[in-house]
């Protein structure tokens, strides 16, 4: 997540240099052992993604303390040789689960994260790539490049004026715009809690270099073994709202760990949300526990003991289909931007209709008749085009062949559309919420 150069941060060396319990670090090594059995020093170095000189350090410790001993059949203690745990430390297995069953690869501390990202970069769309997305949608350049601004300022933005059914379709295209890379712990452990922050849906590991075939080797540990992977740039995008669980990490009864909530899952990336107003009280501790304290780059994680955690926190987050107005205080005043994308003209509005009108069905003609009568009924507008076709849709399946969009049939068509959208849309350009 930082812009620094590679040379300012290196991974850790030493079990001083993970900066977290002893305790803890020792308990993980016997989680791996329970779970997999026999394993090299090297071997235990990979599942925990830490270096080579680590695991020794940590497997000649646990030795001396009579809790690992060789493998039947090993002749020397080293990073070669396999070791298991002995009949003292099958009994700590017990203990070393009461915490977490947790054995993936090693957390981070929280000091770390906050160290390693305080000059975590916003998200950046391509802006060509941004504005082809949304040409795709009928989002002129102008309105495209306003979104695009607020997401590269990682700032909230409020965007009205989006029909129902493509309200998911701008949020991916919001998504599939961004550029870059982002760094962020597989783990993190804090106020002795494990939250694991690596979500394969969302996090798509980038390659630094290419893999030789001894990397692939399991008794050789890449130089830059680390708690750490450098992904795409995250994009999280909720549908129908938000819920009161999207906004604390769930907690694992059975595992014993916690997986981050999804703001947390975003970070450096997009958080965008569909229908956004529909739950307000969730939408109030989305913008108290993120989008409020996101504007000096912090979040805050609640766990179920009470307790309160800030951690380092940037991204941009779009609430989709709904105006600054209609959100609860909290929300209003954790929104930086807003645009309404709703008002559509000429061929724009032609391209709208014509995308969601099968073509056997409705002839160009027909299409251009439509967008004619939304235009001179003050009906140009994304919700009420929507509307509109959603009721030529329906009334072609229900008569089927004798189906035939006649005057009559355009007219109820524009009847529907102003039922569903009051009134027309305004605005279009990005202003200050």
């Amino acid at each position: 997540m930082s812009n620094s150069p590679e040379h300012a941060w290196s991974p850790a060396a030493t079990v001083a240099d993970l900066r977290l319990p002893p305790t803890f670090v020792a308990e993980h090594v016997i989680r791996i052992l329970s779970y997999q059995g026999a394993l090299t020093p090297v071997e235990i170095a990979r599942a925990m993604h830490v270096q080579d000189a680590i695991a020794l350090e940590l497997v000649e410790a646990l030795r001396s303390a009579g809790v690992v001993q060789l493998d039947a059949g090993q002749a020397n203690f080293d990073r070669l040789g396999r070791i298991r745990l002995s009949e003292a430390g099958h009994a700590r297995v017990a203990v070393a689960r009461q915490r977490t069953w947790y054995a993936g690869p090693l957390p981070v501390s929280l000091g770390d994260f906050a160290r390693r990202t305080d000059d975590l970069a916003p998200p950046v769309p391509a802006a060509d790539a941004f504005r082809s997305e949304l040409e795709a949608l009928d989002i002129e350049p102008g309105v495209a490049d306003a979104i695009g601004q607020s997401i590269s300022a990682a700032a909230t933005i409020a965007i009205d004026g989006v029909a129902i059914d493509e309200q998911p379709a701008v949020a991916a295209a919001l998504g599939r715009s961004l550029a870059g890379t982002v760094t962020l712990p597989y783990a993190l452990f804090a106020a002795g809690a494990v939250i694991r922050l690596f979500d394969p849906q969302h996090h798509h590991p980038i390659e630094d270099r290419q893999r030789s075939d001894g990397d692939l080797d399991i008794l050789r540990s890449s130089r830059d073994a680390t708690q750490w992977a450098t992904v795409a740039r995250p994009a999280v995008a909720l549908t129908g709202g938000i819920l009161a669980s999207d906004v604390v990490p769930a907690y694992d009864e059975d595992a014993r760990f916690y997986v981050a909530p999804s703001p947390l899952t975003a970070i450096g990336g997009l958080l965008s949300v569909t229908d956004a107003a529909s739950n307000p009280r969730a939408l109030i501790d989305l913008a108290r526990l993120w989008l409020i304290p996101g504007r000096h780059h912090t979040g805050i994680v609640l766990l179920r003991s009470g307790e309160r955690i800030e951690v380092p926190w940037r991204t941009a987050t779009a609430l989709i289909g709904v105006a600054p107005d209609a959100l609860p205080e909290a929300a209003r005043r954790a929104i930086i931007y807003a645009v309404d994308i709703g008002p559509l003209a000429g061929e724009a509005l032609v391209r709208f209709l014509a995308r969601r009108l099968d073509v056997a069905a409705f002839s160009a003609r027909v299409i251009d008749e439509l967008a004619s009568r939304l235009d001179g009924h003050g009906l140009s507008n994304r919700t009420a085009a929507a509307a509109a076709c959603t009721y030529l849709r329906d009334r072609a399946a229900y008569e089927d062949d004798t189906f035939a969009p006649s005057d009559t049939v355009l007219d109820e068509a524009l009847q529907f559309a102003r039922r569903s959208c009051p009134g027309p849309a305004i605005g279009g350009a990005l202003r200050a919420a």
